[in-house]
């Protein structure tokens, strides 16, 4: 609750009498009295909830003033302990300081899960107290969290106030800075030794110009650790001494965050130093993980890096201080620390008096460098320039020079002489450690092989081009996506076969951390969900979904959700959007949950749940919530159980007539399997019988229906054979009597049509339809049975598939309908076979039900996509005239253009008696569904949209009891043992990623920029096909024109940026996108196009064509209304030239009715007016000849006065021929019309020409390059520009 809200503070009762909430809602009562002119802020409280794990939403919090805060406080994902968190920490860890930020932007995502997130809502600084009773110090009862909306340089004023309030309340934290004594209860020796390390430290920090150098003092209760004290030291702590310290200006900050804490062995170089009693070095203290050493978001603020610990013990007391000095941020390459930090301990030597060093050289860790497992001692590793380090018997490390890569040191048996052996020509030199290494020096520079050699290792094939630049991030992040692409296991990071491997193909490449593997994977998983929902925000279709659930343990589920859906290209996807480990009573919640944080909760039209092992309880629970959730589903498309499990039901309902039979028969193969003996018996009553051919009766697994009905078969086939062995076997006394043998042969002749229905190996919709209505059929003949067991089996088992059927019967009624091979007919012919064939009342009513279902679902979709009837128009909206005026007709004129587009709308709803009405299409000419929609919707856009949205329900999962999300919760081997969110991670990312190939010629999300534009399949042997950023063409590209391309159709980037920029028009990158392949053209680029080709060809001074924009065809409907429009837009100026010199007019029009662009050519020097329709065939002629008359009208009325002077009235544009051209290209499917257009205008000659062939890809990529490249387009230069900016920074050179 909100502060103004808190009423539960009792003042009149003592605050030890109170309750944890209470207590919490008068101290968050007092810190808004003394916190409340500070800025905004929010405090909040933690405490452990019920299902385990922190929760804030039942305690109390404050909010000063009521800001964006509250939405940080109500995000979603922060309970528990899932996820890396500041509470996390504080909670898990313990330590006895609150661990505080003053941004969060200085943590990194791997330490603060929600950073986006908190970012996105204003937080800045935060602490988190761990609080505990004033009567129970040592029991933690909550977390209070103080966040802000400013960057905060500390947080002592808030941490005072805190402390008081909470004191108030019986409360308390632990003190904010853990310090070991105060100065004055040092002695003399321990304050002698600290000033002169004071000393030190500033002598050394100005000597070599360092930014800070801390005092470190290792603790144990209240005593300095001494050298005797070492078996306690692993219990110590380190606490800094700021008399010791030396800091710049700008450094006092980090100092004083140092003051708050205190550090554990191991922790920074100073822990490291602390744990191994040796100097300690460390090249970047601030990528360690902030639970690993808390000041690491620190030192990222104050942007400091290497750092190097130095132990000095005082010979007085043998007290021992740890010196921590953080080197200058340039000083970066490895040599270059290892100098200055031999000069430091040079300059620690000259400046110590009473102090001593404990080792003469500190260990320098490089990484890649290991450590040894029986000490902490480093072992030798080559730094990254090359040089290598040795031990040597004193522990000092001697460097050995670089030259000894090129050669062997080889010992001669004979004289015992050393020899260095070139590896290139083999030569040979004296190689022992006295003689040098000059000789060798200058052999190198003359060796002829040593050059071939190096070239041989280092370069690259010259067929790749260019130079190659190793760019160990993106080769890293490369090598993560490979791991969860692939599902190889973490630890082969750490495999020395793996290694070595490695470092042969590149000896540049750093192999991380499994931790690091981690982390990255959890970012790459973040970045393409981010990208994936961007993408599927964009998609108009809806979305069905399998839910996998699969029981585990006590009352935990995992949960798998899957995305089904069609794309813009008509292509079948699916995407894992989830994967987690759920208790059953929030089953329904963590589904909704999912589906709101993709944002989809709206779009989902069709769910399929399966739980493993089946649960009918279970089930019903799950389903009544669901449909509560999604009321627009009515229950008609969520289904909870599939084809194969509702065999099994109708199976065991057959079993459960003849169970005591069953298990005679059961007892019978048993009795003759149990001995070798009554094995014979069985076998020589089988000869007896003359069964020899029969294969002998085997177990069944009564958990597993179809293996006890192969049993029940089997053993039908040999009861003669059974009988025969109860004759001479007196102790075989389980067979069943020749009645119950009947009652099992009558109910096995029925089951095998369930068994041959789950046997099919179709997993067509049309193939399951028969199957379902040929059983349905088969159970009310058996319903007729003369033997009551018969009647009794079949009657339950219809009422099993009576109650599932009713789940599937109208989605996959649908299905059929949309299968252009099979449509109504299909299903009519099916509910004749389920229920008879002489038209019962009961077939009628299901025909007639379902047909109401259908259509009412068609005019859902036909209103939801704009095809809205004309409302009943009410005689009072028309305008009223005068019957004595010119006007006392136009009432009538507009009521009757009011009906014609009342009509059109209501043809729109006529598409489904249009499509039903066609003859059915050959199944060997339609062998894909999806393909026929694809160039098929638009001549029925209404039933296309709903065919997009049902054929995306996943067939083969509800069909097989194996979902195709299913396969995803068998938990890969190497992901056992990560935690939740790491294995969505991994799961997702599995599922997600996908070659930058692929998504580029799909445009799929998750694409990564192709870095050229050839594909080759042997070594100089180029391909007929060049990947040009989405497009896949047939021609190459100029490198120019590549980073263009790839700069355009970058998903990653804003939308919203202008691309291209004419004289009348614009176009964004994403109404560029429409160009992509498989996509319907954005009308913007129709416009733009005109608008680039009239401005070309006018400083071309060519004017003899018009190339209208696609407005001017909308409005000229209308022949008053088209003139007005032209003069206020000034369209004649814009775009058309003198009449008299006007030789073609180009007019695209779109058919709003087929969703179709077409194009209007006048010829004026001829008179005709041509058609130019990509998809002639699917034309009405009738509409579009009233369209054109329109607009020929409208050409009329615009340029009268013109006709008038020149032509005498005798010449008129409504006198042209209409002709429509036999040699138009016809497009082979339903998104290229635009792109069609636009090369008619472009081209006309060109494509009228035989040997044309029109290639979607080339012809887009061309359309896009022309916008991008034309002298009209205004961001032409700042284009490329950026582009060639955008390329060096993801490519770099090569």
């Amino acid at each position: 609750m909100d502060v103004e809200q808190l009423s539960c503070v009792v003042d009149d009762l003592p605050p030890a009498k109170l309750r944890l909430p209470a207590k919490m809602e008068k101290a968050l009562s007092l810190l808004k009295d003394s916190l409340g002119s500070t800025g905004s802020f929010l405090a909040q409280f933690w405490a452990l909830g019920k299902p385990g794990g922190l929760q804030n939403q039942p305690y109390p919090h404050l909010c000063v003033p009521n800001s964006t805060l509250l939405e940080y406080r109500q995000l979603e994902g922060r309970q528990g302990f899932s996820r890396p968190d500041i509470l996390d920490r504080a909670w898990n860890f313990g330590f006895n300081f609150p661990e505080w930020t003053s941004n969060v932007s200085y943590y990194r995502p791997d330490e603060y899960a929600h950073l986006s997130d908190a970012i996105s809502c204003g937080v800045r600084g935060i602490i988190a107290f761990l609080v505990f009773h004033s009567d129970q110090p040592d029991y933690c009862c909550a977390v209070l969290e103080l966040v802000t909306m400013e960057e905060k340089q500390d947080f002592d004023l808030e941490t005072e106030k805190v402390v008081q309030a909470l004191q108030a309340a019986n409360l308390q934290i632990k003190l904010p800075r853990p310090r070991p004594r105060p100065p004055q209860c040092f002695n003399e020796v321990q304050t002698a030794a600290l000033t002169e390390i004071a000393d030190v430290t500033r002598a050394v920090c100005q000597t070599h110009r360092l930014p800070l150098a801390l005092t470190w003092i290792p603790w144990r209760h209240d005593d300095i650790l001494k050298l005797g004290d070492i078996s306690f030291w692993w219990s110590g702590q380190l606490a800094i001494e700021r008399t010791a310290c030396y800091a710049d200006e700008e450094m006092q900050g980090f100092v004083h965050a140092c003051e708050q804490l205190f550090l554990i062995i191991g922790q920074g170089a100073a822990g490291q130093a602390f744990k191994t009693c040796l100097p300690s070095f460390e090249p970047d203290v601030k990528e360690k993980h902030v639970s690993k050493y808390p000041l690491a978001h620190h030192l990222r603020k104050y942007n400091l890096n290497a750092a190097v610990a130095i132990l000095l013990r005082s010979t007085g007391d043998d007290c021992f201080y740890i010196l921590e000095f953080f080197l200058p941020i340039l000083v970066k390459e490895s040599s270059e620390q290892q100098e200055l930090v031999e000069k430091l301990k040079l300059t620690i030597k000259q400046t110590c008096k009473s102090l001593a060093m404990f080792s003469e050289k500190p260990f320098i860790r490089k990484r890649g460098s290991k450590v040894s497992k029986n000490n902490d001692k480093m072992e030798p590793a080559p730094d990254p320039d090359g040089n290598m380090f040795i031990e040597c018997a004193d522990n000092k490390r001697r460097k050995v020079s670089e030259v000894w890569k090129h050669f062997d040191k080889v010992k001669d048996k004979e004289n015992g002489a050393v020899w260095a052996i070139c590896k290139g020509c083999q030569k040979k030199y004296p190689g022992e450690s006295t003689k040098g290494t000059s000789n060798l020096h200058k052999h190198l520079k003359s060796c002829s092989k040593k050059g071939q050699r190096d070239a041989k290792q280092h370069t690259l094939p010259s067929d790749l081009g260019g130079n190659f630049v190793f760019d160990q991030e993106r080769s890293h992040l490369n090598f993560v996506r490979m791991i969860m692409k692939l599902g190889f296991p973490l630890d082969m990071v750490q495999n020395e076969f793996f290694k070595t491997f490695v470092s042969d193909l590149q000896p540049k490449f750093q192999l991380c951390s499994q931790d690091s593997v981690q982390a990255d994977a959890l970012s790459i998983y973040r970045q393409e969900k981010e990208k994936l929902m961007k993408y599927l925000d964009n998609l108009s279709s809806l979305f069905s979904i399998t839910i996998d659930l699969q029981s585990y343990g006590d009352n935990k589920i995992t949960c798998c959700l899957t995305m089904h859906f069609i794309d813009d290209g008509w292509r079948m996807n699916k995407k894992i959007l989830a994967f987690r480990s759920i208790e059953h009573d929030y089953m329904n919640e963590a589904v909704k949950d999912v589906l709101v944080e993709w944002n989809i909760i709206k779009k989902v039209h069709f769910m399929f749940a399966e739980i493993a092992p089946p649960n009918s309880q279970m089930t019903r629970e799950f389903r009544s919530k669901l449909v509560s959730q999604f009321p627009h589903m009515n229950g008609d498309l969520l289904c909870f159980s599939c084809y194969a499990q509702t065999l099994e039901l109708l199976a065991r309902d057959g079993f459960y007539e003849i169970k005591d039979v069953l298990n005679k028969i059961r007892g019978c193969v048993e009795y003759v399997n149990a001995t070798p003996i009554n094995q014979d018996k069985f076998r020589e009553a089988i000869n007896n019988v003359k069964l020899q051919d029969m294969k002998a009766a085997s177990h069944d697994d009564p958990t597993r229906w179809d293996t006890t009905f192969v049993m029940l078969m089997s053993a039908l086939e040999l009861r003669e054979a059974f009988t025969q062995l109860e004759q001479v076997d007196f102790d075989f006394k389980v067979n069943p009597s020749a009645e119950e043998w009947k009652m099992a042969m009558s109910v096995c002749e029925c089951l095998k049509v369930i068994h041959k229905s789950l046997g099919s190996s179709s997993s067509s919709i049309d193939t399951f339809f028969f199957h379902v209505c040929y059983i349905y059929n088969n159970l009310l003949s058996w319903e007729k049975s003369e033997h009551t067991y018969v009647c009794s089996m079949a009657k339950r088992m219809k009422v099993n598939l009576d109650r599932y059927w009713r789940e599937w019967s109208f989605a996959f009624g649908i299905l059929l309908v949309l299968d252009p091979c099979r449509k109504l007919e299909f299903v009519q012919y099916g509910f004749e076979l389920m229920y008879g064939s002489d038209a019962n009342d009961m077939y009628v009513a299901n025909l007639l039900a379902f047909r109401s279902k259908l259509t009412c679902m068609y005019n859902s979709y036909a209103n939801g996509s704009g095809y809205l009837a004309s409302p009943a128009r009410d005689i009072s909206c028309f305008a009223s005239y005068d019957l004595d005026s010119d006007g006392k007709f136009r009432g009538f004129c507009e009521w009757h253009k009011q009906k014609d587009d009342g009509d059109v709308v209501d043809s729109q709803k006529l598409d489904l008696n249009r499509y039903l009405g066609e003859p059915l299409e050959n199944r060997d000419k339609v062998s894909d569904v999806l393909a026929w929609w694809r160039v098929n919707t638009p001549r029925f856009p209404a039933l296309g949209k709903m065919a997009r949205d049902f054929l995306a329900i996943p067939i083969s999962a509800i069909l097989s009891k194996s979902t195709i999300s299913g396969e995803a919760t068998k938990v890969n081997p190497a992901f056992n043992g990560l935690g939740p969110e790491i294995l969505e991670a991994f799961i997702c990312g599995q599922d997600w990623l996908e070659s930058s190939e692929n998504n580029s010629k799909e445009g799929k999300p998750g694409s990564s920029l192709v870095s050229t534009d050839v594909r080759f399949d042997s070594p100089g042997k180029q391909m007929s096909k060049y990947l040009v950023g989405p497009f896949t063409v047939s021609k190459p590209t100029s490198p120019e024109d590549l980073k263009l391309i790839q700069y355009v159709f970058d998903s990653s980037l804003s939308e919203r940026e202008t691309i291209v920029q004419c004289k009348n028009f614009h176009l964004s990158r994403r109404e560029l996108y429409s160009l992509r392949p498989e996509t319907w053209l954005d009308g913007k680029v129709l416009y733009t196009i005109s608008d680039a080709m009239t401005s070309v060809k006018r400083k071309m001074k060519d004017s003899v064509n018009w190339y209208l924009p696609i407005v001017f065809a909308e409005t000229a409907d209308d022949p008053s209304k088209c003139i007005s429009f032209v003069k206020t837009h000034r369209i004649k100026e814009n775009y058309m030239s003198d009449l008299l010199f006007c030789e073609k007019a180009f007019v695209p029009v779109f058919d709003n009715e087929r969703r179709h662009f077409f194009l209007f050519v006048l010829q004026l020097k001829k008179q005709v007016v041509e058609i130019w329709d990509s998809l002639a065939a699917s034309c009405q002629s009738d509409r579009v000849d009233r369209r054109l008359h329109n607009l020929l009208v409208s050409l009329d009325a615009l340029f009268k006065d013109d006709i008038d002077q020149n032509y005498q009235k005798v010449w008129s544009f409504t006198d042209f021929r209409v002709e429509i051209p036999s040699n138009v290209p016809q497009q082979p499917n339903g998104h290229d019309c635009g792109v069609y257009v636009i090369k008619f205008m472009l081209a006309p000659e060109e494509v009228t020409n035989p040997d044309f062939v029109f290639d979607s890809e080339n012809e887009r990529l061309e359309v896009v390059l022309r916008l991008l490249a034309s002298d009209v387009n205004s961001c032409r230069n700042d284009l490329a520009s950026k582009a060639e900016a955008y390329y060096e920074q993801r490519f770099g050179n090569h």
